[in-house]
C-alpha cells in the first residue's frame, strides 16, 4: 500500500481500468432517475421569519413620543424630572456591568 500523496497520475490510470472494464463507455445517470433535494422550513420556523420581517419594519424612533416631546419643548411645558433621569443612568450602568 502507498501511503502519501499523490500526483493525480494513480487516479487516471484506475479510472482508465475502471472505464475498459466497464466496456469503455461512461455511463451517465439518467434525468429520470434523479431525486431532487427540497426543503420545506417547519410551521416554527415559518412564523419566525414573519416576525422577523415585521421588526425589520419598525422604526428604531418613537415618533409619537418625538413628536409629543418636542411640541413640550416649544411650548416651555417639558419639564424633566432630575431624579427620574438619574435613575436611568444608574439602571443604565448596572446593566452595562452584567455584560
Amino acid at each position: 500500500m502507498k501511503v502519501g500523496p499523490t500526483n493525480g497520475t494513480d487516479i487516471l490510470k484506475l479510472y482508465g481500468i475502471q472505464q475498459k472494464q466497464a466496456g469503455g463507455k461512461a455511463t451517465k445517470p439518467e434525468k429520470d432517475n434523479r431525486v431532487s433535494d427540497s426543503f420545506e422550513p417547519s410551521a416554527e420556523i415559518q412564523e419566525l421569519q414573519g416576525v422577523k420581517e415585521l421588526l425589520q419594519k419598525l422604526s428604531e424612533v418613537r415618533e409619537d413620543l418625538v413628536t409629543r416631546l418636542r411640541k413640550e419643548i416649544e411650548d416651555g411645558t417639558y419639564k424633566p424630572d432630575p431624579k427620574q433621569i438619574a435613575k436611568g443612568i444608574i439602571e443604565e450602568l448596572r446593566l452595562d456591568r452584567r455584560s
